[in-house]
């Protein structure tokens, strides 16, 4: 495993790539979801479980409701308030990578995966879903099965909330015509 000596991404994260890559692979960029941007897309999630678990409690304190009441309709203000710091849990053990010949997706935590997209597999057109700031979801792959993580309702497969979206729409592109 080497990396490009124009590699642009992260490089505390090439030990931890180095078991993926195969023999003479060339890493030309790496990186992690971008926390910022996972914060900023889910923070709707807050705004809905902040009010809604504050209207029950309310409820509760006024004598309203029972205590058996609240606890089911509290939990589902809880969840909607832990969903984002869940999902930034999960991220940390996430990386993305682009080589001279695929694109990587490496999942680990408590169900690890692996999702390697070769170039040729790859669509004409490297779709770009900003989210904000120039963070954004990097599509570059369609005809996935619809229960992999990383990818959409449509069955295409990005790299999900990376800083600088298109920069690494750029990477992949350059590394595809290499």
């Amino acid at each position: 495993m080497s990396a490009d000596p124009a590699f642009t991404g992260q490089r505390a994260l090439l030990p931890a790539l180095t078991p993926h890559l195969r023999t003479g692979e060339t890493l030309r960029w790496a990186s992690r979801p971008d926390v910022y941007s996972i914060l900023r897309s889910k923070s709707a999630l807050w705004w809905i479980g902040v009010p809604w678990l504050a209207f029950w409690f309310g409820v509760n304190l006024m004598g309203w409701l029972s205590w058996d009441w609240f606890t089911p309709f509290g939990l589902v203000g809880f969840a909607f308030i832990a969903a984002p710091l869940i999902l930034l849990y999960r991220s940390d053990s996430t990386l993305y990578a682009i080589t001279d010949r695929r694109a990587l997706i490496l999942h680990g935590g408590s169900k690890p995966e692996i999702v390697s997209v070769s170039f040729a597999q790859m669509d004409d057109e490297i779709e770009i879903l900003p989210t904000q700031r120039g963070a954004g979801h990097v599509y570059f792959a369609s005809n996935f099965s619809t229960r992999r993580r990383d990818v959409d309702h449509t069955g295409k497969i990005a790299f999900r909330d990376v800083a600088n979206a298109e920069q690494v729409a750029k990477i992949l592109t350059d590394a595809r015509k290499r």
